[in-house]
């Protein structure tokens, strides 16, 4: 059984690497007179794989989002009263093979870059307050459905922006619980890629097929954080913050599939 587990990872691996290659990456092949996976006709003069990333997380540019069905793509902006204000906004978009998202930043609330400045990615993977907990970031007390936690760096020691390449974790604790009960799960790192579009804006995919333990149909939640030296310092989305109380937590962005 292990080794059957370890070939579908490959599978699940080679399968991402192609569905949310961007369309201007070179391939292996470049320069030796081969055309890559998506340039390479099938026997009918179709393509293998047509599928074309409608955001492409390798040009420097977040001109592809204002080229979207703005009806499909769904935004959280922060709150009037913040507790963190690090992150301005999010905007997500997701298909049948990946789901994208933007985060605009406040730089000057993100002073430190090293590799223990983590971002964290947590989503409902089931849609259902049945399962998941975490609600120390998101929801009320006793509410939170967090099932997936996704978390890496996104500068590396010397402080260079890199792409996110992030483990994987699972709820482990009991429902609506609280805490860092998390337990990692094994994926491929190919299941994230990102960009960084100057220095406020993070640009990135993750690639559906290696989501470990979702079930969605139609729609899920997601909500992003970042930390400084330990300490979160952006949420999103995120309530205002309440008179005395250093609250400032809300539901996590719902956002359906565009298929």
């Amino acid at each position: 059984m292990k080794a059957n587990w370890k070939i579908a990872l490959m599978c699940l691996a080679m399968f991402a690497m192609v569905a949310c290659k961007d369309k201007n990456q070179p391939s292996s092949g470049s320069g030796s007179g081969q055309t890559s996976e998506q340039e390479q006709p099938g026997e009918e003069g179709e393509d293998i794989f047509d599928y074309i990333n409608p955001i492409e997380v390798n040009d420097q540019s977040v001109e592809d989002w204002d080229k979207l069905d703005q009806s499909k793509v769904a935004v959280a902006n922060l709150s009037e009263r913040p507790l963190y204000e690090a992150i301005k906004q999010l905007k997500v978009y997701a298909d049948s093979v990946c789901i994208y998202y933007m985060l605009v930043l406040n730089p000057a609330e993100l002073p430190s870059h090293t590799d223990v400045d983590a971002m964290h990615i947590y989503m409902d993977a089931d849609n259902s307050d049945e399962t998941g907990g975490y609600w120390d970031q998101f929801d009320e007390k006793d509410k939170g459905n967090t099932d997936l936690m996704f978390e890496g760096p996104v500068w590396d020691a010397d402080g260079n922006q890199i792409s996110y390449a992030p483990s994987v974790s699972y709820w482990n604790g009991p429902l609506n619980g609280e805490g860092w009960l998390w337990a990692e799960q094994p994926v491929s790192n190919k299941v994230s890629a990102s960009q960084f579009v100057g220095d406020s804006i993070i640009e990135g995919r993750l690639a559906i097929e290696l989501i470990p333990y979702k079930n969605w149909k139609d729609k899920f939640s997601i909500g992003f954080d970042i930390q400084q030296n330990f300490e979160s310092v952006g949420l999103i989305p995120q309530g205002n913050t309440p008179d005395g109380t250093l609250i400032g937590r809300s539901k996590k962005l719902l956002v359906t599939f565009d298929k």
